[in-house]
């Protein structure tokens, strides 16, 4: 139990923070409130959400008093981020602002100014918790992904306590509605622990929560359902809500020792029921509790800034300068004659040694403490020399295996985890569960095949809480893949945009180092989903991403399994990346060796010799594994129709926004004419939207001779062949293009053209013809093999 020394501290710690909050909101200048205030002391634009402001502070403090109890780091990831005042007011009094920025934000009377003035202003601080930001893991701007990567973050870090504020707005999103599950996965005995607090106040932005409408025993119920000790706190009961926080949060402490106590003595702890603390206060508390006939403390009204005109309206400066004279700023602190500020002696105890002040936390500097993986030995795993070209095997599979190595090799450093909301078996990676497991912390019965408490591979069917778990991992310094089904990745499409922007903007801040990238793998493709249909279908994510930075994201489309060994490594290998790899899983064939792949994956684009004529009349280029397998076919069938006709194979295998491969052909696009050639016609066949294509060759003068072909929104559950006949990537339709483009240059007469056209047209529809009678493709099709 609290002491009443403790409680005090707690009071005058949020009373601190609530002033600098409420001064960030509103004051230009006259910030530290040295005279009453005057019209011209305010922002002229006012931007920023008091409402969650109080609670987060609240929460700060009694954390602040278990790290200087406990002495274990903790992380307090906040999902109401649009709350950053409060955070940055909390950076500022422990000393961690000052510590990081010593010249510009002092810890003194002028650095009080400075993140109050430069509050939400033109090239001053962001509105939302950010990675300029001390001990902050989660870009603020979206709600919903804190809990998963608050989850994330604990994984393998055996001493962490991580303090999630869950806003109750944010827990009506689909992303923190699947996060309570991930109770399920986490293992007590080697991972650190996440203690959620569902700060119900009551109110979104415009009207009420659905948790705010609910009585202490749905409450209970609800959460008790999901698996979790629920603790309640309330400011509308007799007892002081600080005492009863300080309560709350030292038996959620007690119930986190026993639950790891237990796991680490040895005992099989099936079901741990982690605490939970639901904390009603109300919106905007310690507010104006009423302005201009509205009740603005406890409804919604409070949710952004309050009393909005106090630039040119005397009531509400009034109401404003009395709401930041309430907080009697000046009784806590003083200068010293260094000029440093020098809070009251009872804040001052609540602010923990510098290594365990949140703003400090190690842990949240991932790229200070990442430790490389071991890299298994591709030549071990790769397709060897005398494989011949053509011999069919599947490229997931052998990502399984590189990962399979990787997880023996790197078992001491316990930094490597698969996320896979599709199963892991489904997509072709079984080879992993030679070396680990999927974890489980609920009941396993006997039946249940590879399933273990200390698993390496979480998988739970929701891509919003794994890819967040991803992110929580990553960022605090370890390895970890995502692989999904293609057409569902999109779910966390924005989820993937908020990682980027936390990647992005942490690359200009000198104490954040670069962190292991974050490896999407899309497999389950399109070009496959003959079997579940035209929903499966879906290459969305690939063109999104490459709508954003270049040195952020790269998609890696490799054409084979000795490629896809090579992508695996080097997506490892990335820092302050989001790299999205493209791979199927059924049985294609495999066309470089070993040392080919390495070459053609330092540029990402290569002209197969073994498949080229020199001084070629036509181009034929594939971008995907399946479209690649369709133009070696075409190559057969055009060589044998006109064995005169030369031609170039070229393979793209990595692509940004920046173009094709990595030498950024978007940037110097004449670069491509090396490929391309800089007169001949050019058939490009893509995994995904030709459109993606399109823009990626935007600024390439030799575009008008490029012809591209994709996924065209045609499909069905029809034969493997029959996708790609329906978005006209086939073969036969690449033979069509490819004598059109040597019939417009002149290499062929008119009657070639249309004899071949005719041709192909025909046997478009032979083949459509066999599949309604027969049920599959043709034998030449699925026992189709590469010869030169």
């Amino acid at each position: 139990m609290a002491s009443k020394k403790e409680l005090s501290a707690l009071k005058k710690m949020v009373r601190a923070s609530n002033f600098l909050s409420v001064a960030q909101i509103y004051l230009k200048q006259n910030v530290l409130l040295k005279r009453p205030l005057q019209h011209d002391d305010i922002k002229p634009r006012l931007l920023g959400h008091w409402g969650t402001c109080p609670g987060i502070a609240f929460v700060y403090a009694h954390i602040n008093r278990l790290i200087c109890q406990h002495q274990r780091p903790f992380l307090y990831l906040v999902g109401p981020g649009h709350g950053f005042p409060a955070v940055q007011a909390n950076l500022f009094i422990e000393g961690s602002l000052s510590h990081f920025y010593p010249n510009t934000i002092p810890y003194s009377e002028a650095g009080m100014r400075n993140i109050c003035e430069k509050f939400s202003a033109a090239y001053g601080y962001p509105s939302h918790a950010n990675p300029e930001a001390p001990g902050q893991i989660l870009e603020g701007g979206e709600l919903g992904y804190s809990l998963a990567v608050g989850w994330g973050a604990a994984l393998d870090n055996p001493d962490l306590i991580n303090v999630v504020l869950v806003g109750d707005g944010e827990s009506e999103t689909g992303p923190l509605a699947a996060s309570w599950y991930a109770n399920r996965l986490v293992n007590p005995a080697t991972c650190g622990a996440v203690l959620p607090i569902l700060h119900i106040n009551g109110y979104k932005i415009s009207g009420p929560t659905r948790l705010g409408r609910m009585d202490d025993d749905e409450i209970r119920m609800e959460f008790t359902g999901l698996g979790y000790e629920v603790l309640i706190v309330d400011d509308q009961r007799k007892e002081d809500v600080y005492a009863q926080m300080a309560d709350a949060m030292d038996r959620a402490m007690e119930a986190i020792d026993e639950i790891q106590t237990r796991a680490r003595s040895g005992e099989d702890v099936s079901k741990p029921r982690w605490p939970l603390i639901a904390m009603r206060t109300a919106k905007g508390w310690t507010g104006i509790k009423e302005a201009d006939g509205k009740k603005l403390e406890g409804n919604c009204d409070s949710h952004q800034v309050i009393i909005n005109q106090a630039a040119s309206n005397p009531q509400h400066l009034s109401l404003l300068n009395q709401w930041l004279e309430s907080y009697q700023f000046d009784d806590l602190y003083k200068i010293t004659n260094e000029g440093e500020v020098k809070f009251d002696k009872e804040i001052r105890s609540l602010i923990p040694p510098e290594h365990l002040r949140i703003g400090r936390q190690i842990l949240s500097y991932g790229g200070e403490i990442v430790r490389p993986l071991n890299k298994p030995d591709l030549r071990q795993l790769s397709y060897g020399p005398e494989t011949p070209r053509g011999q069919r095997g599947v490229s997931m599979n052998k990502m399984g295996e590189w990962m399979r190595d990787a997880f023996r090799l790197n078992s001491k450093q316990r930094n490597l985890r698969i996320f896979s909301p599709d199963e892991t078996y489904s997509n072709q990676l079984q080879a992993v569960f030679e070396e680990t497991d999927r974890a489980w912390q609920w009941p396993i019965e006997p039946w249940d095949q590879d399933m273990a408490r200390d698993g390496r591979v979480m998988e739970l069917l929701s891509e919003n809480l794994l890819f967040g778990m991803l992110h929580g991992y990553t960022v605090t310094g370890r390895h970890g893949m995502f692989p999904t089904y293609e057409a569902f990745a999109q779910v966390v499409s924005s989820m993937c945009d908020q990682y980027c922007k936390y990647v992005y903007a942490s690359q200009g801040v000198p104490f954040r180092k670069p962190v292991p990238a974050c490896n999407v793998v899309l497999s389950s493709l399109l070009e496959r989903q003959d079997h579940n249909g035209y929903s499966h279908q879906n290459p969305s994510l690939l063109g999104a991403m490459l709508e954003k930075h270049p040195t952020i994201i790269s998609a890696y489309l490799p054409a084979d399994g000795n490629s896809t060994l090579c992508y695996t490594e080097k997506a490892f290998d990335d820092r302050d990346k989001l790299n999205v790899i493209v791979a199927g899983k059924k049985t294609l064939p495999q066309w470089l060796t070993l040392e080919e792949a390495r070459r053609q994956s330092e540029e990402g684009i290569m002209i197969w010799d073994f498949a080229s004529d020199e001084e070629p009349d036509v181009v034929l280029a594939s971008c995907g594994d399946y479209v690649t397998q369709e133009c070696m076919a075409a190559l057969v069938i055009i060589r044998q129709l006109l064995p005169e006709l030369r031609i170039r194979f070229v393979n793209i295998s990595e692509l940004t926004s920046d173009g094709i491969g990595s030498l950024k052909y978007g940037r110097k696009p004449k670069l491509l004419d090396q490929f391309f050639t800089s007169d001949k016609g050019v058939v490009i066949n893509y995994h995904g939207y030709p459109n993606t294509i399109h823009k990626l060759l935007f600024n390439y003068p030799g575009i008008k001779r490029c012809r591209v072909k994709g996924y065209v929104e045609e499909g069905s559950t029809t034969t493997p062949f029959d996708m790609g006949v329906r978005n006209g990537t086939s073969r036969y339709h690449l033979v069509v293009d490819m004598a059109y483009k040597a019939f417009q240059q002149g290499v062929i007469t008119d009657a070639q053209h249309i004899e071949i056209t005719t041709d192909m047209l025909q046997r478009l529809v032979d083949h459509r013809s066999y599949i309604k009678a027969h049920g599959v493709d043709p034998q030449e099709i699925t026992d189709w093999v590469w010869s030169r």
